[in-house]
C-alpha cells in the first residue's frame, strides 16, 4: 500500500483537488491556486479556526480518517452556529507524518467532500505539511444571519437556560475507547456521540428566524465548563436543575447513578447552549419543529454570580481543561 511519502506531495495535492473541487458562484478561484477568491454576500462574516492533534484530542489507533474529518469540521461548524451564522466556506490543513497510507488520506477527503455539500462549507483551500504528528486544523467562514452579532457575554439575570440535543453521550464514548473493551451493541449511539459529532446547523438559522437568544455558545468542553464561561462573560450567575439535563437511554445505561455526573460534565457533544428571555422562551418552545433536535431547558440565569446545581450539591462546577494534565 503506498504512502503518503511515497506519492509525494504533488501527486497528494492533485488527487485533493479532485475530491474537493466545487464549482459555486462565489467561489471565484477555488482550490488549486495559492489562495482562494471569493464573492461573499454582503451579510456580515463570522470566522473561526479550531485544531485536533493525534495523542490529544484523538488516537489514530481508533479514529478512522472519516471520523477525524467530521469531527473536526463538525468542531469549527458548531462555532459559527453559536453565532447564528450559516456556513459558507472552510479551509482545511492536515500535517501528515508521511508514513499513512494513501487510502487513508483520501478517505479523509472524501469524508470532506461529502459534508461540505451536507453542511454548506465549501473547502476552498488548506494545505498538507509533513509533521512529527498528526494533527488537522480547519478555519471556516460563514455568514451571520441575525441583525447584530450573537454573543457569549450577553444573558441577563432571569433568563431561561436552554439546550439543543443531549448531553454526556460523547464523553462516555470516549471513556469506553479509553477502557478497551468490546462495546455492547445498545452503546454504538455513544461512540457515535464521539466521533461524529453534529453541529446544530439547522437549529441555529431556526433560532436566527425564530428567536435570537440573548446569548449563546456550544458545548464543546461540557456544561461544567461552557455554562460557568458564558455566566462570567455576562456578569450574571445560573440556577441548574440537574434531573432537567438531557440524556440519552444509551448514556444512562452505560453510567448507571453516574449518568448526571457525565450530563454535567462530560465535553464534545457540540450542543447549542443559549439563555432567552422567559416569554419567548416559552413561546419558542412550544412551537418548537420535531425536526430539529430536542430543545430543553435546564435552569435560568441569576443576578448572583455563583452557579448552583440543584442536585448535584456535592459536584464542583469544572469541566474540560485543554492544558491541564
Amino acid at each position: 500500500m503506498k504512502t503518503v511519502a511515497e506519492l509525494g506531495e504533488f501527486g497528494l495535492i492533485q488527487q485533493i483537488e479532485r475530491i474537493l473541487s466545487v464549482a459555486r458562484p462565489d467561489i471565484l478561484v477555488g482550490l488549486g491556486d495559492d489562495a482562494a477568491v471569493i464573492a461573499p454576500s454582503d451579510r456580515p462574516l463570522v470566522v473561526t479556526t479550531d485544531a485536533m492533534v493525534s495523542g490529544v484530542h484523538f488516537k489514530s489507533e481508533w479514529t478512522s480518517a472519516a471520523d477525524l474529518a467530521h469531527k473536526a469540521l463538525a468542531s469549527a461548524l458548531s462555532d459559527l452556529a453559536c453565532k447564528c451564522a450559516r456556513p459558507a466556506y472552510a479551509v482545511a490543513t492536515l500535517g501528515l507524518t508521511g508514513d499513512e497510507p494513501v487510502d487513508w488520506v483520501l478517505e479523509f477527503y472524501h469524508r470532506l467532500a461529502v459534508l461540505q455539500g451536507e453542511w454548506g462549507a465549501a473547502i476552498v483551500g488548506g494545505d498538507t505539511v509533513r509533521s512529527p504528528a498528526m494533527w488537522i486544523s480547519i478555519g471556516a467562514w460563514g455568514e451571520q444571519l441575525t441583525e447584530n452579532p450573537v454573543r457569549i457575554s450577553t444573558a441577563r439575570p432571569g433568563d431561561w437556560i436552554l439546550m439543543t440535543g443531549e448531553t454526556g453521550g460523547a464523553a462516555a464514548g470516549l471513556d469506553l475507547l479509553l477502557s478497551g473493551a468490546e462495546p455492547a451493541w445498545d452503546y454504538a449511539p455513544l461512540l457515535d456521540r464521539f466521533h461524529r459529532p453534529v453541529p446544530r446547523i439547522a437549529e441555529a438559522l431556526h433560532l436566527a428566524e425564530i428567536a435570537v437568544p440573548s446569548s449563546m455558545t456550544d458545548l464543546s468542553d461540557g456544561l461544567a465548563r461552557d455554562l460557568p464561561k458564558l455566566c462570567r462573560a455576562s456578569g450574571v450567575g445560573a440556577v441548574v436543575e440537574a434531573e432537567a439535563l438531557p440524556r440519552s437511554e444509551a448514556l444512562n445505561r452505560f453510567a448507571g447513578d453516574k449518568t448526571l455526573e457525565y450530563a454535567w460534565r462530560g465535553g464534545e457533544d457540540y450542543e447549542l447552549l443559549f439563555t432567552l428571555d422567559p416569554d419567548r422562551a416559552r413561546r419558542l418552545m412550544e412551537s418548537w419543529p420535531d425536526s430539529l433536535a430536542p430543545l430543553t431547558r435546564i435552569g435560568v440565569t441569576a443576578q448572583e454570580t455563583a452557579i448552583r446545581i440543584n442536585g448535584l450539591e456535592n459536584l464542583s462546577v469544572e469541566g474540560f481543561d485543554h492544558f491541564a494534565h
